[in-house]
């Protein structure tokens, strides 16, 4: 009797432990499914609120900037440290201009249309002799251009005005490169362009890329972030910190447009890369006596004492503007358990301002 009460009495011991391990598991699942359930709540909360200030933000700018002569930075858009508290977060942000830095994407060469009046032979009228040999000399002509435009030196006489500011950006102000200013110049291009064709020595094209020990391809379109500087052959993290300051990316346009009103001292090496007659000394002096609402236009601009003696050139002043169309909003929300961060590009047309693009959380 006493031997079965025992096993009776372990039998309930083990059960009772059973029955603990079993609570215990489900207490932490459901501390665990309340703990996701929250998570999910405050993101979604934070992204509502991320959302509400941007379209704060495109309320400010189409009041600061839709309809004005200039843009400026005695705007309104312009103040900096701008922050609202609210009970359970705070909401913080801040406003750039991105025709106050060099555009990336204006380094895509425009492609020359191919004359395709005369009618294709119909393929089934061409005998297989004829096709072999027409795509051996295609090939043979491929190669040969290849190889002269990796023979060949950079041409500036060929080089667009974009491609010539960003070459005397990187030769006198980001001197510390690990590769030549002009093979820099060229490989961006070769990224942005639609064409496999190297433009001209030092490129780089798909199959550099495909060589590489983690092999990709080269988009062969425009940037959507300057961060692509980093997938750029020979590219290390030293050149894109140099770099940074002075480019951003226009989604979906490839024109270089910069606001002289916009710029600040620091971005003086900006303003003599576009017009390499001006010093930075003097871009920086320029900059900083700049009118408080800015140049009426470019021809008050020229008016300039630091500009006295200096002629643009047509080229040097298609790169200027005293307007912007494009602007980047910051946007962060601080709750005490996360951030949250949203990066928001507007569009400024003639009546309106229109969100083109969004990316949540990491660098612009």
């Amino acid at each position: 009797m006493n031997k079965q009460r025992g096993v009776a009495l372990i039998a309930v011991m083990m059960m009772l432990a059973l029955s603990v391990v079993l609570v215990v598991s489900m207490t932490g699942r459901l501390q665990l499914q309340l703990q996701r359930n929250m998570n999910i709540q405050m993101r979604q909360q934070a992204l509502w609120l991320a959302l509400g200030a941007e379209e704060f933000t495109r309320r400010t700018l189409k009041k600061a900037v839709v309809g004005k002569d200039n843009v400026n930075l005695g705007q309104e858009w312009a103040q900096t440290g701008v922050s609202f508290p609210l009970e359970q977060a705070t909401i913080s942000g801040e406003i750039k201009d991105l025709n106050s830095c060099f555009n990336l994407n204006s380094l895509q060469k425009k492609q020359p249309k191919s004359n395709n009046s005369a009618a294709p032979e119909p393929e089934q009228e061409r005998s297989a002799a004829q096709q072999e040999q027409t795509e051996t000399v295609k090939a043979q002509e491929e190669q040969r251009s290849e190889q002269q435009a990796a023979n060949s030196r950079t041409d500036e006489s060929t080089m667009t005005p974009a491609q010539k500011a960003m070459l005397s950006l990187l030769e006198n102000n980001v001197t510390e490169l690990s590769m030549p200013a002009e093979y820099l110049v060229v490989r961006l291009t070769d990224w942005l362009d639609a064409d496999t064709t190297l433009q001209n020595s030092g490129g780089a094209e798909e199959n550099d890329y495909a060589a590489l020990e983690f092999p990709f391809y080269n988009p062969n379109s425009l940037m959507v972030s300057k961060t692509e500087l980093r997938n750029i052959l020979d590219m290390t993290v030293a050149d894109y910190q140099m770099l940074a300051p002075f480019v951003c990316v226009i989604p979906e346009d490839n024109l270089l447009k910069v606001n002289v009103n916009t710029l600040e001292k620091e971005q003086a090496p900006l303003l003599s890369a576009l017009i390499p007659s001006l010093t930075v000394e003097n871009a920086e002096a320029l900059i900083a006596g700049r009118p408080e609402k800015g140049f009426a236009d470019i021809n008050e601009f020229k008016q300039a004492k630091q500009m006295a003696g200096l002629a643009l050139s047509e080229d040097e002043q298609s790169l200027l503007d005293v307007k912007s169309k494009y602007f980047q909003a910051d946007l962060t929300i601080d709750t005490t358990e996360s951030s949250f961060k949203l990066i928001t590009i507007f569009k400024v047309d003639e009546k309106q301002v229109q969100v083109i693009a969004r990316r949540f959380g990491g660098p612009g």
